[in-house]
């Protein structure tokens, strides 16, 4: 149920970035906003930095994969390389996802994002400069992109 992600989502995540920083948060049916994060990496816990590190490089639900950077569509899942789910970047025109997983992805930047393309969701909207951070709702019943955004902004760099 999306409303029950999203509440989990908010209930745990989004206080502590607001602990982290000043920020203001909006539920938003589109996209808007503009600002920018407070880039020192030591108001970061250290905990929080050993999580992250222990995270899968890439997860995938009925419908979705997540990844930060994007798949190669050429090779089977469980052959990706650590190189191209951290550091791909899909062509210009490039609308597919992974067979039939619509692929989240971000790490190719638009500040005007997010980019939604028929097979994959491109949700990096350079929250480190723009101080806009864009999370897409997803509805683990329905195929395909996000259903909805949440955008988190803060003060421009």
């Amino acid at each position: 149920m999306p409303t029950a992600e999203v509440t989990a989502f908010c209930s745990g995540a989004v206080p502590s970035l607001l602990n982290l920083r000043e920020v203001s948060v909006t539920h938003t049916s589109g996209l808007g906003g503009r600002g920018g994060p407070d880039d020192e990496a030591s108001n970061v816990p250290s905990t929080d930095i050993e999580w992250l590190d222990r995270l899968p490089l890439m997860h995938a639900d009925i419908h979705r994969l997540y990844v930060h950077a994007g798949v190669d569509p050429n090779v089977p899942l469980d052959q990706q390389t650590e190189k191209t789910l951290l550091w791909n970047r899909y062509a210009d025109g490039f609308l597919f996802g992974f067979g039939s997983y619509h692929v989240v992805h971000g790490h190719d930047s638009f500040p005007d994002g997010p980019r939604l393309y028929e097979g994959r969701t491109n949700l990096d909207t350079r929250a480190w400069r723009t101080g806009r951070l864009v999370i897409g709702v997803f509805d683990a019943e329905k195929a395909g992109g996000p259903i909805d955004f949440i955008t988190v902004t803060g003060p421009a760099m």
